[in-house]
């Protein structure tokens, strides 16, 4: 009989674990949120919003989703600042250098910055991913994060290289995400929208899993290689 309640609790135990145990895709895997502008930079200011705030929401909800994946998150902000943190004589030079000493300060294996774009088009919509020019791991990562993306925003634009600076003289492979057109109604809705904020960074997350576990993919065929 004991053993018999043993069996039973061995195989309720083993059905627990398969219905309720969580694979985590990013375990361990360190990445940095950057809210982009902040303080005195408010960023791009439509309809009463300014852009910033709506950053920082989404980089907020964004680094629960990815916590959940096991992955270490750091953000270069998590308040209405800038990185001077100066209350007078604001400097963009100055922020933005700051901000590349912070993000790499970090030694993470991804960044991932979130914007909201703009437009004198008041029907220019759409997310779009940017990488740094000279990136080709940066032009993968955007391409996957971009396919994942798209599929909330259903928007047609392409990834894209730059030479943000952010991207540029960061050492962290990173992309920057235009999420979309605050200067749209409609878009600039849906941007303020808690839901909708939410379906972005569940897509974010995706895209981002799609490239580490190609990534991870890669490095042991490599690995295999060099051991043959």
């Amino acid at each position: 009989m004991k053993k018999v309640i043993l069996v039973i609790i061995c195989l309720s135990f083993m059905i627990c674990s398969n219905v309720y145990g969580v694979k985590q895709e990013l375990k361990g895997v360190k990445i940095v949120l950057d809210a982009g502008h902040g303080g005195f930079d408010n960023g791009t200011m439509d309809y009463g919003y300014k852009e910033d705030d709506i950053n920082l929401e989404i980089v907020l909800k964004l680094k629960e989703v990815l916590k959940k994946e096991g992955a270490k998150v750091y953000l270069t902000r998590d308040g209405d600042y800038d990185m001077t943190k100066r209350n007078h004589h604001y400097s963009k030079q100055d922020d933005m250098y700051l901000r590349v000493k912070k993000i790499d300060r970090f030694k993470a294996d991804y960044l991932i910055s979130i914007h909201q774009n703009a437009s004198g088009n008041k029907s220019a919509w759409g997310s779009q991913v940017f990488y740094y020019y000279r990136s080709t791991k940066g032009n993968e990562l955007a391409k996957d994060i971009n396919q994942s993306l798209k599929e909330v925003t259903h928007s047609s634009k392409p990834v894209s290289g730059c030479g943000f600076r952010v991207l540029r003289a960061t050492k962290t492979l990173g992309v920057l995400i235009e999420c979309g057109f605050m200067s749209n109604w409609n878009e600039c809705g849906q941007l303020r929208n808690k839901a909708y904020q939410e379906k972005l960074c569940i897509k974010i997350k995706e895209g981002l899993v799609r490239y580490h576990q190609k990534d991870l993919r890669n490095k042991k065929k490599e690995v295999k290689k060099v051991l043959e």
